[in-house]
């Protein structure tokens, strides 16, 4: 068996850093309930989308959940291992008062280890005061914030590794405030109800021709009906996912800064597991944090597909309305006004259904991306999946 060195004072801060891992991951669990909903799905593409995301937040709480779980059965093994040392200590040094006291010499208090311990100071570092303003890249910058200790680090190990040629901390510390990412998230822009206002404006007044000319109402079936609803919520959700994705990441970060901050106050087969198990849970969290961003890159991915959507769709209706009015000038032609606007008007009625047509296949692209992100949710699985497992295996360890 390896000798055991062991500083109590390094059991206590990991059992408090694990804690707050802990109201970290519950506060993600949250944070993404209430704000990566779109909320108002009441269009045709919006109600395509809302099932999905309803089920991909369904799950990603559920891991973030998980995960919360993980820190705390590790923060509980922790401290039961505090206090298996702490006893054993303390029988040992009532062994050696007693044997001393037969000797005859003045015996001292042998006394069990002070289990209580430094308070944990507060985190190094916090997501910058502009993060998540819409003047911001979400994104970039907070890449940028995290990276600066971790580097581009794409596993565990890669984290560990910038840690320590940054040099470890001397104690045992939480890095960053992973919660500080939770921002509120903007949405500067919403295309889609810009379309819809430049559109009623645009055909309001001569919608009427199209329904008399081809039987039914633009409005209705090219901005109406499909794009009902609060599109804000597509480029809300997108930012929440991101801070959801960066407030995981911190959260590896802390446990990599862990494994970094611990080599040589706790040795032996204990602090090698601890380490391990700590390597083991920023890998998931990692993980996690790349399941969130994947999501988020899909969500704006269709907010790109949307705001294209919109241009292509601003630009077929422009036309179809300076047709419009033409038809309705000559339809306004005395007692043969309709039956000539009729006649002359049949390529433009054909013309116009045309751009109806490319309407259409414009929104079939909108929807193709909503599809596309039922991938997000095949990831987040696997990633649950990871967490389930480590979960089992923390749970495991501690009752042995």
């Amino acid at each position: 068996m390896g000798a055991i060195t062991i500083e109590y004072k390094t059991l206590s801060l990991s059992q408090q850093v694990l804690e707050r891992q802990r109201a970290h991951a519950t506060a993600i669990q949250q944070y993404l309930a209430a704000n990566a909903d779109i909320g108002d799905s009441t269009g045709a593409l919006l109600s395509l989308f809302d099932p999905l995301s309803q089920a991909a937040i369904a799950v990603a709480g559920e891991a973030a959940g998980i995960l919360g779980s993980i820190e705390l059965a590790a923060a509980a093994s922790v401290g039961d291992t505090a206090r298996d040392f702490a006893d054993s200590d303390g029988k040992v040094g009532d062994s050696f008062s007693k044997l001393i006291a037969r000797l005859g010499a003045s015996a001292p208090d042998g006394g069990y280890p002070d289990l209580g311990g430094p308070t944990l100071g507060s985190a190094g570092s916090s997501a910058p005061s502009d993060y998540g303003s819409v003047d911001s890249n979400i994104i970039e910058k907070a890449e940028g914030t995290i990276d600066n200790l971790t580097g581009s680090a794409g596993t565990a190990a890669e984290m560990i590794a910038r840690l320590g040629s940054l040099g470890a901390p001397t104690a045992v510390a939480e890095l960053t405030d992973a919660s500080s990412y939770l921002v509120a998230p903007q949405a500067p822009e919403n295309p889609v109800q810009d379309l819809r206002w430049s559109a009623g404006a645009l055909l309001g007044g001569i919608d009427w021709v199209a329904e008399k000319f081809i039987g039914f109402s633009i409005l209705d079936r090219c901005v109406f009906h499909p794009l009902a609803g609060d599109w804000q919520g597509i480029y809300r959700g997108c930012e929440a996912w991101a801070h959801a994705g960066d407030a995981a990441k911190a959260i590896a970060q802390n446990h990599a800064g862990l494994v970094a901050s611990t080599p040589t106050t706790w040795e032996g087969m204990s602090g090698n597991s601890f380490r391990g198990a700590m390597t083991a849970v920023a890998g998931g969290a990692l993980g996690l944090s790349e399941a969130y961003a994947y999501a988020s890159a899909m969500i704006k991915t269709l907010s790109t597909v949307c705001k294209l959507a919109c241009t292509g769709i601003g630009m077929a209706l422009k036309w179809i309305a300076n047709t419009l009015l033409e038809m309705a000038a000559e339809a306004a032609t005395p007692v043969v006004g309709w039956a000539v606007g009729a006649f002359n008007g049949y390529k433009q009625i054909q013309g116009v259904i045309t751009k109806v047509k490319l309407v259409y296949t414009i929104l079939e692209t909108i929807a193709s991306a909503i599809e596309d992100f039922a991938e997000a949710k095949t990831s987040i699985l696997d990633k649950l999946g990871l967490l389930e497992d480590l979960l089992s295996g923390i749970g495991k360890s501690a009752a042995a």
